[in-house]
């Protein structure tokens, strides 16, 4: 074997060697893990020393194994052992959570690592693996009260990722984000769209209020893929342009509700600030008036509309109609 090809063994030794390692916490002998690798325990120290030295601590974001060489319990030597010469090794983590297991990620992280999976499984509903591994995951990570929500809106993006495909109607129980209650409805879905706020379609057929309409898979508690089938507009594509064409409006709101704005819209460019307001271009979608009126609600009553002035009004419209809706 040449002098590279030697060494190229020996090195791809090492994630073998630590991911065995992972599997005994309490360490092996040097002389015992080598010979399960076919390498010499030599080489091993080698590879393990130079490793050691270099003190890989972080590598693209993640925590790496810390490698440390110790004597046996029982052995005089204790564990003030010299690596050159020490016959046991083992990986140890760097706090007690990892030694636990647990990832190093908050609950947003967690969520939307998990959202990111259910996402995927909507577009891929017969790739079993992810299906197990999220499921396997959910387990893991929300062992009680999981989030089934996540796994409903999976189930029916995929419902409507196939009616989008094949032309088909289908029957939905919309829970309204702007007005009160749900209703059933017949919807032609014309697309599908991940955004920020989940899955979203954008749906026929036109009425008297708009020729396309965008529903949040999360507010469907219903869904039903029927056996009827529709034609899309001729002018499908430019209807689903103009329904994702945000709409600018110029704003002021208070430092502190910046994020209300960044919630709510599309896209957000800051004109100018001080220490207790910012002046904000804002790119929303339809419908403008109601999605401006929650977000200057959000904002409190110092948040106001510069440009356009038609919709100067948003905040008061979008009171007086939650003020009807609680009398009722």
């Amino acid at each position: 074997m040449s002098p590279v090809a030697a060494y190229a063994k020996r090195l791809a030794a090492l994630p073998q060697a630590l991911a065995i390692l992972e599997l005994h916490p309490d360490g092996l002998p040097l002389s015992q893990l080598a010979a399960e690798l076919d390498v010499t325990p030599d080489d091993l120290r080698e590879v393990f020393l130079a490793y050691y030295r270099a003190d890989l601590v972080e590598l693209g974001g993640f925590e790496q194994p810390v490698v440390e060489f110790f004597a046996p319990e029982g052995d005089d030597s204790g564990n003030d052992v010299d690596p050159a010469t020490a016959e046991w090794v083992r990986v140890v983590a760097r706090d007690p959570e990892q030694e636990l297991g647990v990832d190093h990620l908050d609950a947003e992280q967690l969520g939307r690592l998990f959202e990111a999976g259910a996402d995927l499984l909507a577009l891929e509903p017969e790739n079993e693996t992810l299906r197990s591994a999220l499921a396997a995951f959910q387990s893991a990570v929300w062992p009680v009260d999981g989030p089934a929500g996540s796994e409903w809106k999976a189930l029916t993006a995929q419902d409507l990722h196939r009616a989008v495909q094949e032309h088909r109607k289908v029957r939905i129980t919309y829970v309204r984000q702007w007005h009160p209650g749900a209703r059933e409805r017949v919807i032609e879905p014309y697309r599908l769209t991940r955004t920020r706020r989940g899955w979203e379609v954008d749906a026929g057929p036109a009425d008297e209020v708009a020729a396309v309409r965008t529903f949040l898979v999360s507010g469907i508690s219903a869904c039903e893929v029927l056996d009827e089938t529709f034609e899309p507009p001729a002018d499908v594509d430019a209807l689903l342009a103009a329904q994702r064409t945000p709409v600018e409006v110029e704003l002021v709101v208070p430092q502190d509700r910046r994020w209300a704005v960044e919630r709510y819209a599309e896209s957000v460019t800051v004109l100018s600030d001080d220490e207790e307001s910012v002046a904000l271009r804002a790119g929303l979608l339809p419908p403008v008036d109601l999605r401006l009126g929650l977000t200057l609600l959000t904002c409190g009553p110092d948040a106001f509309v510069v440009a356009p002035r038609s919709l100067e009004d948003a905040g008061v419209e979008m009171a007086r109609l939650l003020l009807d809706h609680h009398r009722g």
